[in-house]
């Protein structure tokens, strides 16, 4: 049975719904593009010092930290590359 805790799906789906038709709108600007990449990297990061915090503070299994940690560092790797790589792309034309 759905219980009160069931709604943050129904938060998260609007939020990203959201998210999703705004950026659709704006996406053209290079300076959009640069900000979202950037902010990206930054929460994948943050999420790495998180599960690093937690596998310290023993809440974590240090294999699981280091795994989830290892993700969220590749996914910043490729949204700072992606980042370079289109502002390349856009001093060229």
């Amino acid at each position: 049975m759905l219980g009160l805790s069931d709604i943050q799906y129904l938060y998260e789906f609007l939020f990203w719904f959201f998210t999703f038709f705004i950026l659709k709108k704006v996406w053209h600007k290079p300076d959009v593009r640069l900000i979202y990449g950037y902010s990206v990297a930054v929460f994948n990061l943050l999420a790495v010092f998180f599960f690093s915090l937690s596998s310290i503070k023993g809440k974590l299994n240090g294999l699981d930290a280091f795994a989830f940690g290892f993700l969220h560092t590749m996914v910043a790797v490729v949204m700072i590359s992606l980042v370079h790589m289109s502002k390349k792309i856009e001093n060229k034309s």
